[in-house]
């Protein structure tokens, strides 16, 4: 490489591409202003990018690659990752005896080519190329270089044992800390879909053939009967991913294109089971450590499916669970085994419901009592009639909001002064997802948004801009919203004259408790979440 003596002005008036009054006129422009002779013709549209890179690689004495030039082979192109061939501006062209032919479009990146050359191994001889044309052709290689790749990986799966390639879609989902996998034939297809922090999102399906072979894989290891497509199968497995051991619930049901399988995950490393580590401020933290400790009572935490409220009543459960306190569980399923309390499964299909195993519980001498969910009248009057002997039970509902949920009681049948004497607490709950560390941003959010949630409409919050890191949502994890009801005296006496919800909320937020949209706004406001997950989230307020 020699260098040229002449100026950047000199050359391009040689090239023919501008005249020297022009070059003239730049240069007391540069005089004045400062900067780079070839960068005010460039911006005064006297000249091309692809001007300018011709004459920089004659003052350089380089060779000057047009753009249709710019097609690497394969060889060259795998010599360097996508990321370090974008940082340095450059893309490999070829590779001959050594020497790799490497095309950039900033001369000032020259005294970097050895860095380039500790990582290809090779020596490196430059050429250069208009900046537009070399970021293009950069982008496009390395987009076929992926494409190749995945194209690769798809036939190897092909090839490799079903087990291994359910292992590793079931790998990928613990790592993502997925909720859910869903497994979806349908005709002529097969898709595959992971429910993270609540939302779902799809994944790259092995081929459609192969669909039945893994949703076999899958109840063979949960133990299904795989001759039996046209009925739906619930069961469970136990596999050890990443070191750890995770258990499966497994759930098939026939559908038009096949049996669509949706396993559900339970990462005990996922599973926080600290009070003071679920997002409860301190007040509601000391509130529900009093409802755990009364000596009898209900205590009921409410909200919709997917709410979190197993979460909450385990981590009630560690609370209490000690060796002078018998615990007792009825559950539908058994989600975890929490060591030290007794916990017992429903098998409806056997007639072992919830029912009939709490009328047994009862002679088990236990002092606390969770029952999964209540869901019928029969349920309801045994979970009241053990509060009245002197147990503590704890279980969920599925309610809009705390104040409703004693009157839902009474629509399943208790009597109001009978719930009057039990009930002690109830905890309404949401999740809402959280705003990305790596990605956070302030923002305005929409004026709607803004007057749904009753706040001023130039306030500003946080949000996540979407990295690789949230899988570009803006999100990542999720945080609870809480609403916590203390049933004291005065509100039973209250509720016995007028049961109704509306009375019972009005006397809840004269008591200052604070609604789930309240609690939602306070964290949108700490940066923890957005105002529009706060607004999905609590819409049936």
């Amino acid at each position: 490489m020699s260098l040229s003596h002449q100026t950047i002005g000199k050359i391009l008036v040689d090239l023919g591409v501008v005249g020297m009054g022009q070059v003239q006129a730049a240069l007391a422009e540069q005089r004045r202003m400062g900067g780079r002779l070839g960068e005010l013709l460039l911006a005064k549209g006297q000249i091309t990018n692809e001007d300018l890179s011709r004459a920089l690689a004659i003052q350089h004495g380089l060779e000057w690659v047009p753009p249709a030039a710019l097609t690497p082979d394969e060889e060259a192109i795998s010599l360097l990752d996508g990321g370090t061939a974008r940082a340095f501006g450059a893309l490999p062209l070829e590779q001959k005896d050594g020497v790799l032919r490497v095309a950039i479009a900033d001369p000032d990146t020259l005294p970097l080519l050895s860095d380039l050359e500790s990582i290809s191994g090779c020596q490196v001889q430059a050429v250069l190329s208009s900046p537009e044309a070399l970021s293009e052709a950069v982008e496009t290689a390395y987009q076929k270089m992926t494409e190749a790749k995945i194209a690769a990986e798809v036939e190897a799966s092909e090839a490799a044992p079903i087990v291994r390639l359910l292992e590793s879609i079931l790998l990928r989902a613990v790592r993502d800390r997925a909720a859910d996998v869903h497994f979806e034939p349908y005709q002529g297809g097969f898709r595959i879909r992971m429910r993270s922090d609540g939302v779902l999102y799809e994944i790259d399906p092995p081929p459609a053939h192969l669909a039945t072979a893994i949703v076999s894989r899958i109840k063979v290891l949960a133990d299904l009967d795989i001759s039996e497509t046209r009925m739906p199968q619930d069961g469970r497995m136990d596999l050890v991913l990443d070191g750890h051991p995770i258990d499966f619930r497994v759930s098939t049901v026939p559908t038009q294109g096949g049996e669509s399988v949706v396993l559900r995950l339970l990462d005990r490393r996922n599973l926080q089971l600290d009070l003071s580590k679920l997002g409860l401020t301190a007040e509601e933290d000391e509130q529900l450590r009093k409802f755990i400790a009364l000596p009898h009572g209900i205590m009921l935490v409410t909200g919709p499916t997917g709410s979190g409220k197993t979460t909450t009543l385990y981590s009630l459960l560690s609370q209490v669970n000690a060796p002078e306190t018998k615990v007792l569980t009825v559950e539908d399923p058994v989600e975890y085994d929490l060591d030290g309390i007794v916990q017992i499964p429903v098998h409806d299909e056997i007639g072992v419901n919830y029912a009939r195993i709490l009328r047994t519980m009862l002679r088990q001498d236990p002092d606390i009592i969770m029952i999964g969910e209540i869901r019928d009248p029969e349920t309801a009057q045994i979970a009241v009639e053990a509060a009245l002997t002197g147990h503590l039970v704890l279980s969920t509902l599925h309610t809009n909001d705390a104040p409703s949920t004693v009157t839902r009681m009474v629509d399943l049948g208790v009597e109001p002064f009978l719930l009057a004497a039990t009930i002690e607490g109830i905890v309404a709950q949401r999740l809402v997802r959280c705003v990305c560390e790596h990605c956070r941003e302030s923002y305005t959010p929409a004026a709607e948004v803004c007057a749904q949630m009753g706040v001023p409409a130039e306030e500003q919050f946080q949000r996540g801009a979407g990295c690789a890191k949230c899988h570009f949502t803006g999100y990542s994890g999720r945080t609870a919203l809480y609403e916590v009801l203390a049933m004291d005296l005065q509100l039973k006496e209250e509720f016995l004259q007028n049961p109704s919800t509306l009375v019972l909320r009005e006397q809840a937020r004269k008591r200052k408790m604070k609604t789930l949209r309240e609690r939602g706004l306070e964290l949108a406001r700490q940066g923890r979440t957005t105002l529009e997950e706060v607004l999905q989230g609590t819409q049936g307020e």
